[in-house]
């Protein structure tokens, strides 16, 4: 038998090596990893999608928040004020989506508006005609949303001493507080939230309140129209005694105060209680009609 002895490595012939680039050779471990296939790349590029949709998503939250903050405290302005010439005025309208408003008179010769607070500069006072329109609408994200990011801006309409008694005027409010000081001609007030206050007077008084309060203290008044389909309401009527007072409630509390006398009092009751605590004559020329719904009236006599 013939012997094989390996040949030793060192005078093993070049050619007899394994070629470096062999492609069936293994990869040694100094050999760049072999790229993925296909369907791992896709893989990959999908869920680097996801991961960059997202942080884009998370980006663009970051952005509307800041442009939201933007909206509700980027006005810069903290007090503001503005003036109308009020001859041939005849009217008055005041809207307030939101904030705290508050109407009075005195001895200027023009309208003047002021407002301070963030939000002030979103007042606005115009003339249209014969009206004189103050407005602060609801914000874009309605109006609970300014009580998120600091208080309402104050808003104070002063006029002329020699409107008062002159003036049609139109109240309404959607939250906040309104206040009016004075006397009108003819006032209506609407209330869908917040509350009202007005003292002073009117020949005709018509006040609706969806929600909310409403406090009246109201002299030498005519006709009274106060209405309720929730919240609370308090009147107090003096001076001269009403020619008519209606009174309706939906649901809710109301305390009425008129002047002393006697009324031709009527009730139309669903469900609830009328306390009249006034003098009743069927024969009167003052007449008071309520209607019940639910809830309560409280009829009271003043001075």
């Amino acid at each position: 038998m013939t012997n094989l002895t390996p040949p030793d490595p060192a005078t093993e012939p070049l050619a007899a090596a394994q070629p470096a680039h062999d492609p069936a050779a293994p990869p040694s471990p100094t050999q760049p990893s072999p790229r993925p296939a296909r369907g791992a790349l896709t893989a990959i590029t999908i869920a680097a999608a996801i991961l960059g949709g997202g942080a884009l998503v998370v980006a663009g939250g970051t952005a509307a928040f800041a442009a939201v903050n933007q909206v509700v405290h980027g006005n810069g302005s903290v007090a503001s004020s503005t003036t109308a010439d009020v001859a041939g005025v005849t009217g008055l309208k005041v809207e307030v989506g939101y904030g705290n408003a508050t109407i009075r008179f005195a001895d200027v010769e023009t309208a003047t508006l002021t407002a301070t607070g963030q939000g002030s500069g979103d007042w606005t006072m115009r003339r249209s005609g014969e009206v004189l329109q103050v407005q602060r609408p609801t914000g874009p994200f309605g109006w609970w949303m300014g009580g998120w990011f600091g208080s309402d801006p104050q808003m104070t309409l002063t006029l002329p001493r020699d409107l008062e008694g002159h003036l049609t005027a139109a109240l309404s409010l959607d939250a906040g507080s309104l206040s009016a000081q004075g006397r009108f001609d003819t006032l209506s007030a609407t209330v869908s939230a917040g509350e009202l206050t007005v003292d002073g007077g009117a020949s005709s008084v018509t006040t609706r309140v969806s929600a909310g309060s409403a406090t009246l203290r109201l002299e030498d008044v005519t006709t009274a129209d106060l209405s309720m389909s929730a919240g609370d309401m308090s009147a107090t009527i003096s001076g001269s005694q009403p020619d008519l007072v209606r009174l309706d409630v939906s649901a809710g509390s109301m305390d009425v105060t008129v002047p002393s006398g006697r009324y031709d009092l009527s009730k139309d009751t669903s469900a609830g209680s009328i306390d009249a605590q006034i003098r009743t004559d069927p024969s009167s020329t003052h007449r008071i009609q309520s209607t019940l719904s639910a809830g309560s009236i409280t009829l009271r006599e003043g001075s």
